[in-house]
């Protein structure tokens, strides 16, 4: 492990045929600066021109940026290399990774160190991400913190708090639909500690249960709490299907109306999660989605979104069928005799009809892992059953597993992507245990194939946009104080690239390959990447809403 104290002293850094990007050299520390990053192109995380320039970090701060800066205890060489903000992932799982581990979270967190270190995203250039999104997660702000400061872990954090959870917390497995007076004063109350505790917002997931139960005069009512803190309604929207309606009005327009009503009532500032359109697509363009959203920031709705840079997600397979069989983690216990057996196979095969079975692939299943990495075409062929069976099989046993879905159209991502004026770049990825399971890639590649593909192959989006779309945008929007920008006086969270090395390498086989070009990475001060492979230290912070 490289010590701050070995990175900032002046050793020698030797490198090898495998290393790609400057080498660092050393001055003396007389200047005051901890590292100065000399001649890099900066991007500061707005749409101004790139200019070159010495930046000089002192402590967890930018101390100074402009030319000839002089000495510091180590000198980066930019020349040649982009140098931009840490990014900022607004819609990340990484705290149900830690929810997985079991007793003695901390202790078991800080022996692994791609989970303390959060490397998969430190190898993206990623230095914060907020969690609790889909109303998922940890439903004490405190009890989350308390467990990343123990494990110092390696990004910042922000948290939202997850109404589903809250929800389930507070009333059990027997949901109710629509909430007693008494019920959603509970709800407000939950919300409400959890903003006072520092959390940015309140995320919900209502395509999941128990969210997919509630009426929008509850979400409505939880958003003003959220208001009352200055926070942020992020939401997993209603419906994220082309599915048309008898009256011909499409699935996800009228969820994604549902998240703008939410708004207006509120006065919220509404964060549309993981803008996308699933199957059945019915020949549905993104078109129609963002003339709402532009309508909607038009008529005074401080409304945005993300995405990623895919088109298959990953979510439970108890996704494949309606809300009504659903609870939590699978499926209600009154469908698993066998009468309910048989309405949950004909509903899956259904949806079967648009989104085969060959379609969907296990990658996290603990209860029976040799499922995993296998479709569930597959499954049931190797176990001699029908692949309706098969699934019915699996969300009837316990805890369903988790899948990856091939549900969208490329041209559609593309179009919400484009849209980087109110569309930030997300992963919807998690915390990763290096080698362990089938992650989705993007919990690996998610922003260097953003920029890679759209910025400097493609050439179709200006690369300051694409980098504002991943910083100072997100930034503001969660109220993120002096996090986003390259500018003296802001948090030392710095990316230095190579554009000409930089990929993703993960794919969906094989999803455990880091990404490649971030030379460099500061998060707050703390150098946790030099010369393109981790120092294994850590500067994370848990972070908590600004005032």
């Amino acid at each position: 492990m490289i010590t701050r104290r070995d990175f900032l002293k002046g050793a020698v850094i030797t490198g090898t045929a495998c290393m790609v990007g400057p080498l660092a050299t050393y001055g003396s520390d007389g200047s005051g600066y901890d590292t100065v990053i000399r001649n890099g192109t900066v991007y500061d995380g707005t749409l101004a021109k790139p200019y070159i320039a010495d930046i000089g970090i002192r402590g967890d701060r930018i101390a100074a940026i402009g030319s000839n800066l002089g000495a510091g205890a180590q000198i980066i060489d930019a020349t040649g290399l982009i140098v931009t903000p840490g990014f900022i992932d607004v819609h990340n799982h990484g705290d149900l990774t830690f929810q997985r581990l079991g007793k003695d979270v901390a202790a078991t967190a800080s022996g692994i160190p791609s989970l303390a270190g959060n490397q998969s995203y430190a190898y993206q250039g990623v230095t914060t991400v907020v969690t609790g999104n889909c109303g998922l997660g940890y439903t004490n702000v405190n009890e989350f913190y308390d467990i990343l400061t123990k494990v110092n872990f390696g990004s910042n954090v922000y948290h939202l708090a997850p109404h589903g959870a809250i929800r389930e917390k507070l009333f059990g497995h027997n949901q109710p639909q629509k909430l007693t007076p008494k019920q959603l004063e509970a709800m407000k109350k939950g919300v409400a500690e959890e903003m006072e505790k520092g959390a940015v917002g309140m995320s919900t997931g209502l395509e999941y249960a128990p969210g997919a139960l509630t009426n929008t005069e509850e979400l409505v009512e939880l958003a003003k709490v959220v208001k009352s803190y200055n926070g942020v309604y992020a939401s997993h929207i209603r419906d994220l299907t082309g599915k048309i309606y008898i009256d011909g009005r499409r699935g996800v327009i009228e969820a994604l109306k549902e998240a703008i009503e939410v708004g207006k009532k509120a006065n919220v500032p509404v964060q549309i999660s993981h803008i996308q359109i699933n199957e059945p697509i019915n020949n549905m363009t993104a078109k129609p989605m963002i003339e709402l959203i532009v309508k909607a920031r038009a008529e005074g709705v401080d409304i945005t979104a993300d995405a990623y840079p895919y088109d298959a997600g990953v979510t439970w397979i108890t996704m494949l069928t309606p809300a009504k069989y659903k609870t939590d983690k699978g499926i209600k216990e009154e469908y698993k005799n066998a009468k309910g057996r048989a309405a949950l196979k004909k509903a899956v095969e259904e949806t079967f009809e648009y989104l085969g079975p060959e379609r969907t692939m296990i990658i996290i299943y603990p209860e029976r892992p040799h499922y995993e990495r296998k479709t569930i075409k597959e499954i049931a062929d190797m176990e001699h059953k029908s692949p309706s069976d098969m699934y019915v099989d699996m969300v009837c046993s316990g805890d369903a597993p988790q899948a990856i879905m091939n549900d969208q159209d490329i041209r559609n991502v593309r179009e919400f992507l484009m849209c980087t004026d109110f569309v930030f770049v997300c992963s919807d990825g998690w915390t990763t245990i290096k080698d362990a399971g089938k992650p989705h890639p993007r919990c690996y590649g998610a922003y260097p194939r953003m920029i890679k593909t759209f910025a400097v192959e493609e050439k179709i989006l200006d690369l300051s946009a694409v980098i504002r779309a991943m910083t100072s945008l997100p930034a503001e929007k969660f109220r993120m104080k002096d996090r986003g920008k390259l500018a003296v006086g802001y948090l030392a969270d710095i990316a230095v690239i190579n554009l000409k090395m930089l990929a993703d390498h993960a794919t969906y086989n094989n999803p455990h390959q880091y990404s490649t070009g971030v030379e460099y990475l500061f998060v707050n001060g703390t150098p946790s990447i030099a010369q393109g492979t981790t120092t294994n230290q850590r500067g994370g912070r848990a972070s908590k809403r600004q005032a």
